[in-house]
């Protein structure tokens, strides 16, 4: 289901960032820097445009200060970003169902070189829960977020149940 007005990921993360409070271009083409850890670096003729197109759809603005353009998110951006957080469940449900029919549709021959590449994330111990747990960090009630983490934890229970039954079967057919 797409956004209206259709937002760039690039362009949440400025919009995101200046949600907390204002900042320079050149502050906030830092932050994903360091955020990506040289997963992704995108340039300044990336995050300029960006912003201008942020600035022309009303969701920004610029103020001057010390010959330093500053931007700040204006009322319309924040609405955007809580429409855009509304949808995030339906994204990830997307995502989710996406990924399980690429994988249904897949060749073996595509599956392995992506297994190739998923093994070396694996042994790079890479969080693919990402920031999922930072929505538990500020702002969430004690009890609703005890509630959320035994979930989780069931649901990741779960999944080892399945790949230790996976493992196991494996196991017994190379011996």
């Amino acid at each position: 289901m797409p956004m209206k007005p259709w937002i760039s990921p690039l362009q949440i993360l400025l919009l995101v960032q200046l949600e907390a409070s204002s900042k320079y271009g050149y502050e906030m083409l830092k932050s994903i820097k360091d955020a990506f850890e040289g997963v992704w670096e995108p340039k300044t003729g990336t995050i300029y445009p960006a912003i201008k197109s942020l600035e022309k759809r009303d969701l920004i603005e610029t103020q001057v200060r010390d010959n330093v353009d500053f931007y700040h998110i204006t009322p319309s951006g924040r609405k955007l970003l809580m429409e855009i957080g509304s949808q995030q469940t339906l994204n990830l449900k997307f995502s989710s169902r996406f990924i399980e029919t690429l994988t249904k549709w897949m060749s073996p021959e595509l599956k392995k070189g992506i297994l190739t590449n998923m093994a070396v994330l694996a042994s790079e111990n890479m969080n693919f829960m990402g920031g999922f747990i930072h929505f538990l960090d500020d702002g969430v009630e004690k009890e609703e977020k005890l509630q959320i983490l035994k979930n989780l934890r069931s649901i990741l229970s779960t999944r080892v149940v399945e790949l230790d039954e996976m493992i196991r079967d494996l196991e017994a057919e190379t011996s």
